[in-house]
């Protein structure tokens, strides 16, 4: 299993087998990269760095541990040069105050944030062992309506939790989804990245003017062009939780059609969520019941004021078309901060510092699954979760 290695021109992660460094285009040397310096590392919590996980073009994440890898939580790092780009930097600090306040079920939560010694900003969160859902239709293409009505009411019942305390993921995609082995066997899902979400304030309007919490002042295109709302896609600098309804929907289009609503080039798709109607389901599936059909188009509806505009509505129509979910629990009780707390939290920790404090409270073990449904089966495909969290 490769730890991880980097470049030994300019310190870059690579592939371990990668000829050449796209950072530096420095040549694989004939003894091969050499190791990434942050394993071995000690974090404050006393569990060392034992491995990367993957890497992007922001940051790394890695896998730390106790002795004989006991207690595992997964490292996201920012890179130590980009630390010092405003809007990157509280995007970062942002993620680690939301996930670790919000404590809401399905929600992948962030334990303990800092500095690593190199000066690189960091937050540990839950190590999450499973299956991607982008890996799962890759796979599968088109899944039981049974699983997508599952995936559907636990991603639901997050966003309620999330969208009650005014926080809009906007980056809604397979790949930050994770299907987790619940206790019996059957899946659960976890939501990863809220790298780009948002923090609306009790005073956003629509004109947007005014938000405190805005931390981009001009119009720019948020997200993954295949899932983005038409709202995110003309660049709107308002888009609430009907934006998250609209990605969701596309996920269950793709789930249950095989392919998503629009494919094609990057311009062409985004071209199509604003112009362009969806071929109906039952186009690509004859047996595919028309309360869930009509759910799917309700929320990919061009016009936000024809979407629904909670979640809970949404769950109320599945429950009346598919039964109650048995598995529901209550978010509620979960919930560490009122939205004015989360709101000072950010406003103390994201927008009047360059810098997080140290919160050292990680878990002595990893959270115990909850919740139980319909099981997801890839023959053959065993995924670390966290390799999918990576950054964009």
């Amino acid at each position: 299993m490769e730890l991880g290695v980097v470049c030994t021109g300019c310190g870059s992660p690579v592939e371990q087998m990668e000829p050449d460094c796209l950072a530096c285009k420095t040549v694989r040397p004939a003894a091969g990269w050499r190791q990434d310096p942050r394993l071995g590392l000690v974090m404050p919590d006393g569990r060392t760095i034992t491995r990367r996980l993957g890497f992007g073009l922001t940051g790394s994440v890695y896998l730390a541990a106790r002795e004989a890898g006991q207690d595992p939580v997964a490292i996201k790092v920012l890179k130590r040069e980009l630390a010092g780009d405003p809007e990157l930097a509280r995007r970062f600090r942002q993620e680690a105050v939301l996930t670790r306040s919000m404590q809401i079920p399905y929600i992948v939560p962030a334990y303990e944030w800092g500095t690593l010694p190199d000066g690189s900003p960091y937050f540990s969160m839950e190590y999450v062992q499973g299956i991607g859902l982008e890996q799962v239709l890759a796979s599968q293409k088109q899944l039981d309506f049974d699983v997508v009505i599952g995936i559907a009411r636990q991603v639901l019942t997050a966003l309620g939790a999330a969208h009650e305390l005014g926080v809009i993921h906007r980056d809604l995609k397979p790949g930050n989804l994770m299907l987790m082995p619940g206790p019996d066997g059957k899946s659960e899902v976890r939501i990863l990245d809220f790298g780009f979400a948002r923090l609306l304030s009790d005073r956003s309007s629509k004109s947007d003017k005014g938000d405190p919490f805005r931390l981009t002042q001009t119009a720019t295109v948020f997200g993954t062009p295949t899932y983005m709302s038409p709202e995110q896609a003309r660049g709107s600098l308002v888009a609430d939780a009907r934006s998250d309804f609209y990605s969701l929907g596309v996920i269950l289009y793709q789930a249950i059609a095989g392919r998503p609503p629009f494919v094609g080039s990057k311009v062409a798709i985004l071209d199509q969520h604003i112009n362009v109607q969806p071929e109906k389901l039952s186009e690509f599936r004859k047996d595919v019941p028309p309360a869930l059909e009509k759910i799917v188009d309700s929320m990919l509806q061009k016009d936000p004021a024809k979407r629904p505009s909670l979640a809970a509505n949404i769950l109320k129509s599945l429950e009346v078309a598919f039964g109650p979910d048995t598995n529901r629990i209550d978010t509620g009780k979960f919930k560490v901060l009122p939205r004015a707390e989360l709101a000072a939290q950010v406003t103390r920790h994201v927008l009047h510092t360059d810098s997080l404090p140290v919160i050292r409270d990680v878990p002595q073990e990893p959270p115990k699954s909850r919740l139980k449904w319909v099981p997801v089966i890839v023959v053959g495909v065993v995924v670390v979760g966290v390799l999918l969290y990576l950054f964009l």
